[in-house]
C-alpha cells in the first residue's frame, strides 16, 4: 500500500523546467548585450600588457608549450582518471587556440 507522505512527494511539481526556461531567458537578455572582443592596436591604452601577455606568452612559446605539456598530462590521466584528464585535455586546447576564442567569444559590456 502506497502512504500518504509518498503520494504527497509524487504530486509536488518539479521545479527543473522553470529553471531552465528562467535560465533561457537571463541567456537571451544577455546575448542582446553582447559586443565581439577587439584587439588593442599599438597606442591604445593596454596595449603594452596585451602584447606581453598574450602576444608574446599565450600566443607565443610559452603557451604553446604550457598548452602541449597540459595535453599530454591530460592524456596520461585519461587512462587512470578520466574525470581529470577530458577537462585537461579541453584546457589544453583552449590555450593553443586562446586568440581566436578571445576574438570569437563576445564580451559582456
Amino acid at each position: 500500500m502506497i502512504k500518504l507522505a509518498t503520494l504527497a512527494r509524487l504530486r509536488r511539481p518539479s521545479f527543473a523546467s522553470a529553471d531552465a526556461s528562467c535560465t533561457f531567458v537571463v541567456a537571451l537578455a544577455l546575448a542582446s548585450a553582447a559586443h565581439a572582443f577587439q584587439a588593442p592596436t599599438a597606442g591604445d591604452l593596454g596595449y603594452d600588457i596585451y602584447d606581453i601577455v598574450v602576444n608574446q606568452g599565450v600566443k607565443g612559446p610559452l603557451g604553446f608549450v604550457g598548452g602541449v605539456a597540459a595535453f599530454l598530462f591530460g592524456v596520461s590521466r585519461l587512462f587512470s582518471n578520466i574525470m581529470i584528464g577530458i577537462p585537461t585535455i579541453v584546457a589544453a586546447v583552449c590555450l593553443i587556440r586562446a586568440d581566436s576564442i578571445l576574438q570569437t567569444f563576445g564580451m559582456i559590456v
